[in-house]
């Protein structure tokens, strides 16, 4: 029989036998399990692990590896499992009848009729499937076939519903190993290791296994309980497999584990304990900062006698005996616990021999001493201590100037922790805490400039520190003077998330795209074209950690640089920064915001082309938005070609009646000099919503029409732009009144009525203490082009010195 057929017939268990031996049998008696089938299915199908179906097959059940913190519930436990393990077996013995055909099968074996053998080890699985005979013999027949997967799954079954040899759940381990079923050769010694429990090549091996999949904490918890099975008798095992847990658990950084591994050990063989396990176990109390305990052991082990008293739940130190043959090390942490327990008065005495050391020798032990000091924030007492390390040529290192500079902080004494600070940046010139902490020191004792220089960073450096260079920034903003610096140090900091652009062409192509990541592609693109490197070169590395600035924080940062260009009238660098900021990766939900400044750098470093393809898109999108129409009229005024035209066109087809592109087509008509359309637009926008500006644009309007040479009813004309005009000017505000007079004056002075546009030129000088022209005079403030205005007149008419005395008096340079 082929190995192919008899896995058809082994998978499909759940069906009766068709042996023509059909045994009649009791269905009350050997009524099938289905669900057990069904699992039994599942798993030689390859449908469930191993590992699933021993937790939904009832088997011998003992303890796992679990978390124990006593010894004596672990022993229960297994004495409890082992009473329920007998109970168990005894429901999985075959009935009278199936054992009978169990010899049968056994007996087809024997004879080499392996395939009715196998028929009737599936009836007998359909009717029991928690027996394990059928399961051996099949396991048998498929390990005479050479079927090693089908023997192992077999095996695994059997060993499951009814081994109690560890060593068939070795071999079964050692076999799933060479198939590298790691996770079931884990299970396999986990189970060998219940029937063995003090088998500690067993525990070695599965730790093994464990440690490669990189599950170390379950690997040690298998150690610890074989810990806990182990006998007091067994004292040497015990202290040595102590220790090396107790290593394992401070390696995964599980204090408190590796000090409960000792205390077991203590507890089950106190006479074995010696000083190294006693120094070990106080070292791990004292870094949980259990000092109870460590005095207890102390007291225990260490021959020592205190004097106590309670005060409420706290204990008192009064008094305190100790041998003088005491370890030094062990006496360093009796005076460790002492000052933790604010036994004070009494670290004087316990100190004396450690300050008959040489610093050299007892370097460590001051450092432990030290720590605890500041910790309980005696700091005059650390700073002894201190001071005479880093006067020792051994401990004269950067660590302990560090100690003893925050000390020094600590003490209030300023000015002599900035030169311990500095001392430290000697040795260790990237230590950015260090840095920081200096700086802040620095500022709080009036020396700013030497703040900024501790915050600098060499450009020879591995990396930059992010959290420095935005402090940097900070203590920049408040030196106005330094603005320059500051704008190149924060275009360092922004140039870690921002590509920076090289040339127009990049330019360009960022106004034109909408979405911030194609930007970053299509500038990639333009410099593979162009075959460039993609990535910048010139941007150092960078080390980001928790100092770091928010998005936030860097966003506010940014708005002031670009308030600083504006102010230092840095155009050209508002420009390259609001532009490279729209290739950033982080501030991208920062995106209105970063166009809109995109457009005002464009328009103030005179880049219309640029800009309106930025303000064009903010526009569509926003269209009720006031100050962004501005900032496109801004743009369009600028613009040297004629793309806005359409583009109005396009948008009033799609809404006849928005205000602002009625009367932004009828400037382009304007401009063009097809006036009745523009006297169209103004006039429906006038009808509409009789604004000042809409009546000042229709009254221009008449009045170029009325300036033509060939323009017929003149006169009607002009008194229609004056009619215009007049209402422009009693609509117009009261703190307008200098604009209107200026703009009636320029009109008047179109049509060559010079009397008049003299009058109001005049005007203009009279209303200069209004609040707008007196609060920004160089924007709002008309004289000096009304004084202009004023010479051209007088000059025209030969009158030289009155042109000359408005130049003179209101046209100063």
């Amino acid at each position: 029989m082929e190995s192919s057929d008899n896995s058809k017939i082994i998978l499909d268990i759940s069906a009766p036998s068709t042996s023509s031996e059909n045994i009649a049998m009791d269905e009350d008696i050997f009524s099938a399990n289905e669900e057990d089938q069904a699992l039994v299915s599942k798993f030689l199908e390859g449908e469930m692990n191993f590992n699933d179906y021993i937790e939904n097959v009832a088997g011998p059940t003992l303890p796992e590896d679990t978390e124990m913190y006593d010894i004596k519930p672990l022993v229960e436990s297994i004495k409890k499992n082992e009473s329920v393990n007998k109970a168990k077996k005894g429901m999985r013995k075959l009935p009278p009848a199936l054992k009978g055909l169990m010899g049968e099968a056994n007996l087809r074996v024997a004879r080499g009729d392996k395939e009715t053998a196998v028929k009737i080890c599936l009836e007998i699985i359909r009717q029991v499937p928690t027996a394990a005979e059928p399961f051996l013999t099949l396991a048998g027949i498929y390990d005479e076939m050479g079927d090693e997967e089908k023997f192992l799954q077999m095996s695994l079954v059997a060993a499951h519903l009814s081994s109690t040899d560890a060593y068939q759940w070795v071999h079964l381990a050692e076999l799933s190993e060479k198939q590298n079923l790691i996770k079931q050769a884990i299970t396999c010694y986990t189970k060998a290791i219940n029937l063995d429990i003090q088998d500690m090549e067993l525990h070695q091996r599965r730790a093994t296994l464990l440690e490669s999949l990189g599950d170390k904490k379950t690997a040690i918890r298998g150690y610890i309980r074989l810990l806990c099975s182990l006998k007091p008798e067994q004292g040497e095992l015990i202290i040595s497999l102590a220790k090396t847990i107790a290593q394992l658990c401070h390696k995964e950084n599980d204090l408190q584990k590796a000090s409960y591994v000792l205390e077991i050990a203590i507890q089950k063989c106190p006479q074995l304990i010696n000083l190294e396990i006693i120094n070990l176990q106080l070292e791990l109390l004292l870094q949980m900062k259990n000092y109870k305990s460590c005095l207890d052991i102390m007291l225990a082990f260490c021959n020592l006698v205190v004097k106590t008293e309670f005060d409420g739940d706290d204990i008192k130190i009064i008094n305190f005996e100790i041998p003088s043959e005491t370890p030094i090390d062990i006496m360093t942490k009796m005076i460790i616990v002492m000052i933790h327990m604010k036994a004070t008065h009494l670290i004087d005495t316990l100190m004396e021999p450690i300050m008959n050391l040489e610093p050299s020798t007892a370097g460590d032990l001051y450092l432990d001493i030290v720590d605890a000091f500041v910790e309980n924030k005696l700091y005059e007492n650390a700073h002894k201590l201190l001071h005479t390390l880093i006067q020792s040529e051994e401990y004269c290192l950067p660590g302990v100037w560090l100690k003893y500079a925050e000390n020094l902080k600590n003490l209030k004494k300023f000015q002599e922790a900035t030169t311990a600070y500095y001392k430290v940046l000697e040795n260790v010139p990237q230590h950015v805490e260090v840095r920081m902490t200096l700086a802040s020191l620095l500022v709080e004792l009036g020396r700013p400039d030497e703040a900024i220089n501790a915050l600098t960073q060499n450009e020879e450096y591995d990396y930059l520190d992010v959290g420095l260079l935005y402090e940097k920034c900070t203590l920049l903003r408040r030196d106005p003077s330094r603005a320059q610096e500051l704008i190149m140090v924060s275009q360092v900091l922004f140039s870690r998330h921002c590509t920076q652009i090289r040339n127009k062409d990049e330019l360009s192509t960022i106004s034109t795209l909408q979405r911030y990541d194609r930007k970053r592609v299509a500038v990639k693109q333009v410099r593979k074209s162009k075959k460039e490197s993609e990535a910048d070169s010139d941007i150092p590395t960078f080390r980001t950690d928790k100092k770091g600035p928010t998005i936030e924080e860097e966003w506010e940062l940014f708005k002031y640089i670009c308030s600083l260009c504006i102010e230092h009238k840095m155009y050209i660098t508002l420009q390259r920064l609001t532009f490279t900021v729209q290739l950033s990766t982080i501030f991208h939900v920062y995106k209105f915001d970063i166009d809109v400044l995109s457009v005002i750098a464009a328009y103030l470093n005179r880049d219309s082309h640029n800009g309106y393809n930025i303000i064009r898109t903010l526009v569509a999108k926003k269209c009720l938005s006031v100050k962004l129409w501005h900032l496109f009229n801004l743009i369009i005024t600028k613009s040297d070609d004629a793309r806005h035209n359409r583009f109005i066109m396009r948008q009033l087809s799609r809404d006849c009646e928005h205000p602002a592109l009625g009367i932004l087509h009828g400037n382009n008509c304007l401009v063009s000099g097809t006036y009745k359309y523009a006297m169209h637009e103004y006039s429906t926008s006038y009808s509409k919503n009789p604004t000042p500006l809409s009546a000042l644009l229709l009254g221009l309007t008449y009045l170029q029409m009325a300036a033509q040479k060939f323009t017929s009813k003149k006169h009607h004309l002009v008194l229609q732009a004056l009619g215009l005009l007049a209402q422009y000017k009693d609509k117009r505000s009261p703190q307008g009144l200098q604009e209107v007079h200026y703009n009636l004056a320029r009109g008047f002075h179109h049509l060559g009525l010079y009397t008049s546009a003299i009058f109001h030129y005049k005007k203009v000088f009279e209303y200069r203490d209004l609040i707008l022209p007196s609060q920004k005079p160089e924007v709002f403030d008309l004289s000096r082009e009304a004084a202009f205005n004023l010479h051209l007149i007088y000059s025209q008419s030969e009158s030289f010195n009155i042109a000359r005395m408005f130049l003179d008096k209101y046209i100063v340079i």
